[in-house]
């Protein structure tokens, strides 16, 4: 190997992972979830007024959005915001503040690999909650997006098979 083919070597750090925090109590990622949580919310609603006995709609709807906001929105956002900060390798770190334990320049910054010491997570109350859901829900927002890029090819393909598009 001559001197010009030197072999690219990656220095590890150690580091330590912090639970981010979203600025303006998560305004962003709530705007940045909305498409999903409308969609869902429209979509739930509409079977809370079909199955539901009552016949006043503004009750179903009213009582509809209440177990959507109990039942889907905090326990989903919260399980997909737990899963995404478990695996930080998988996610480049989503969700987490990498703090070095020891110096790193500014110019290795992005080609350092970091193994990571321990994770120091937020305090547990309801506003920290609602921070986390709405990182959650950013995160389904993403992988929603991806999965139907990804499963709009097959059909497309499917669709101009059989004469659609033409």
């Amino acid at each position: 190997m001559s001197m010009s083919e030197t072999k690219f070597v990656r220095r590890e750090v150690l580091a330590d992972l912090n639970e981010a925090t979203p600025g303006a109590n998560a305004l962003g990622q709530w705007i940045l979830a909305a498409p999903l949580l409308i969609f869902l919310g429209w979509l739930w609603v509409d079977l809370c007024n079909l199955f539901s006995p009552l016949p006043w709609y503004w009750v179903n709807a009213l009582l509809g959005l209440l177990v959507y906001g109990a039942v889907i929105v905090l326990p989903l956002g919260y399980l997909a915001h737990r899963c995404v900060l478990a695996l930080p390798r998988l996610f480049y770190n989503a969700g987490w503040d990498i703090e070095p334990l020891e110096p790193v320049k500014l110019a290795e910054q992005y080609t350092v690999r970091y193994r990571y010491q321990q994770r120091h997570w937020a305090i547990n109350n309801w506003p920290r909650t609602w921070l986390r859901v709405a990182q959650g829900w950013v995160f389904l927002e993403i992988a929603t997006i991806l999965i139907g890029a990804v499963a709009m090819i097959p059909l497309f393909f499917s669709v101009t098979e059989f004469g659609f598009g033409r």
